[in-house]
């Protein structure tokens, strides 16, 4: 994905830095630090945050995490039941929103849209990723051919290079390996690893695997969005056209609808 900004006469795009641009822009102290820490996952919150729990947000009102506002849960029996494992995850989103408002106080403007600030990227990025979850878990189902073998979300993520705001637009997506995923360090390692762990436990509580797809939106850090509870997929047949659909349906403002189902 990469970052663009649109209105009624054009489309101009801000095209991501080169390896070049980038070495001198970081080469000093005051830049050279602006993201480092890895982002929490961009869970859309469609049920309680508790594991343990079954209630979906169609059923009760889902309150926020007061702290790092990213998990809901539908009592607060539930957010205390979760919080030893979530304490770690509401730290992680916590240091990263304190890190994209200390860029903003230094003035940190490389690459965003003009009159943009990082926290307000990010937090478009999550409202996007809101509008466009179906859609982002149809394609991360389909690339990673789940309906055919969904023991492949243990070893295969779906992978978009720059992700391009202010109005988000993708141009290319394709599955990675996580071995490959942690060999491009960074944040991928520690995001790799979250999700791992966050699979393991749903996998143990037999509530179903989970897929992830990591999306990088520079200037922000590579960000995963992980899709759960995804148990058996075969009566799905594989849509080869996902990432063409995918792109189109992002470009078009197209909230996905349906999968296609097996005949």
């Amino acid at each position: 994905m990469e970052i663009a900004t649109t209105d009624n006469k054009s489309t101009p795009t801000v095209k991501p830095p080169s390896a070049k641009k980038k070495k001198e822009i970081f080469a000093n102290d005051k830049d050279r630090d602006v993201i480092t820490k890895t982002p929490g996952a961009k869970a859309v919150a469609q049920k309680c945050g508790n594991p343990h729990c079954y209630v979906r947000a169609s059923e009760a009102t889902l309150k926020i995490c007061a702290r790092c506002k990213s998990t809901r849960y539908c009592s607060r029996e539930c957010q205390a039941a979760h919080w030893k494992t979530h304490k770690e995850w509401c730290n992680i989103n916590i240091d990263h929103a304190k890190e994209l408002a200390n860029a903003d106080a230094k003035g940190f403007k490389f690459g965003l849209p003009p009159g943009i600030t990082l926290l307000e990227l990010d937090q478009m990025l999550e409202r996007w990723v809101k509008f466009h979850n179906s859609l982002l878990m149809a394609a991360t189902i389909h690339a990673l051919a789940l309906p055919r073998d969904i023991k492949r979300s243990r070893s295969y993520m779906l992978r978009v290079p720059r992700v391009a705001a202010k109005y988000f637009r993708v141009d290319d997506a394709s599955v990675i390996d996580m071995d490959s995923g942690r060999a491009l360090g960074g944040v991928w390692p520690e995001s790799i690893d979250h999700i791992n762990r966050m699979r393991e436990e749903s996998e143990s509580l037999r509530r179903g695997t989970i897929a992830a797809v990591a999306l990088e939106c520079e200037p922000l850090a590579m960000q995963v969005v992980p899709f759960g509870s995804l148990r058996d997929l075969s009566p799905l047949r594989i849509q080869q056209s996902w990432k063409e659909i995918l792109i189109k349906d992002v470009e078009n403002g197209k909230r996905f609808t349906r999968f296609e189902m097996k005949s």
